[in-house]
């Protein structure tokens, strides 16, 4: 599987996605990090289960400067996904965030170069 991208960027992608769903999962909980290529597009999805009320929505956790354990007070400038939503969209990928109760997924998708 080959996808036409800024290698930097989306390793800094990357890094900012497992780095924040192995701090901020449940202890004892695991993190899925799936690769899926169907000869269109590649999709990569982390999945974890948050160790915080997640009470916020997909749109409000992207804005900068926005953390989502909000009793947080030392770590972090609150940049990390929105700064991973950016370099996705420069790379030519989607971005998308879901939550559902306590998981936490976040999708990206990239064109497959062919």
């Amino acid at each position: 599987m080959y996808a036409v991208s800024d290698g930097g960027k989306l390793s800094r992608v990357l890094q900012n996605l497992i780095t924040n769903a192995l701090k901020y999962s449940l202890l004892g909980s695991r993190v899925f990090i799936d690769l899926v290529a169907d000869g269109k597009e590649a999709r990569v999805t982390i999945k974890n289960t948050a160790n915080y009320e997640m009470d916020f929505d997909e749109e409000e956790i992207l804005e900068r400067f926005v953390r989502g354990d909000r009793s947080r007070s030392t770590e972090g400038s609150g940049l990390g996904l929105s700064i991973a939503k950016s370099f996705t969209e420069a790379c030519g990928g989607r971005f998308d965030i879901k939550i559902d109760g306590d998981q936490f997924k976040v999708e990206l998708r990239f064109p497959q170069a062919g």
